[in-house]
């Protein structure tokens, strides 16, 4: 696929993310790695109005070498990702409200309850809050990224995915949310997601060929 293609691509995955309200006003950044250029959305900006004009390119060092606007601020946190994990394209941090209410309470969340949990999201990474922007925040991903974990809760800041394309990590955004809205809702009954065992977990994971 053509850069411009993928540019085209994530565009289109950004205002989406914006219009099925896994992100709220100008909150949320998401980004795709082409060679050793990481293009990534703007500071401060609403993602209903994205185009591909709008995008910031840095490198691999976080130094912007293109672009009108200024990178996100979470740029750093993207840098570090692509950095520690070569099979990482692309990357979505957003606010989806019923998994910001999982990061904002500290609860912890199985993935285990729908076999698109299991094999999308794989193991939650939860990440002690540290100053937005930070290299600090930066940092906190490392040892998750070195596990293999591909979603993120965030505490007191929201949520994190990544994934082999832009198709991976946005579907990985939003199976989060469902998999926290569906959680929570279960919680409004009083019960708890009943959870498909560890050992029928493995046996789709082995059927997919996932490790």
């Amino acid at each position: 696929m053509q850069k411009q293609e993928i540019l085209t691509k994530l565009a289109e995955y950004v205002r989406l993310t914006w219009d099925r309200g896994l992100t709220e006003s100008t909150g949320g950044n998401m980004s795709v790695r082409i060679g050793d250029k990481v293009y990534i959305t703007p500071t401060f900006f609403v993602k209903h109005f994205f185009t591909i004009n709008d995008f910031v390119v840095l490198n691999l060092n976080g130094e912007k070498i293109e672009g009108k606007l200024d990178p996100s601020s979470e740029y750093r946190m993207h840098i570090r990702i692509y950095n520690e994990r070569d099979d990482v394209k692309s990357i979505f941090h957003a606010h989806p409200k019923w998994a910001t209410i999982y990061s904002i309470t500290h609860k912890k969340i199985s993935t285990r309850v729908l076999p698109e949990t299991i094999f999308m999201l794989g193991e939650i990474e939860y990440i002690p809050y540290c100053m937005p922007g930070t290299d600090e925040f930066a940092d906190a991903f490392t040892e998750g990224l070195r596990k293999g974990r591909n979603a993120f809760i965030l505490f007191n800041h929201g949520v994190t995915t990544c994934g082999e394309s832009i198709e991976w990590a946005f579907a990985r955004l939003e199976t989060f949310e469902t998999c926290c809205y569906i959680s929570a809702m279960a919680g409004m009954f009083n019960q708890e997601p009943s959870q498909i065992s560890k050992k029928e977990a493995n046996k789709l994971l082995k059927k997919l060929g996932i490790k």
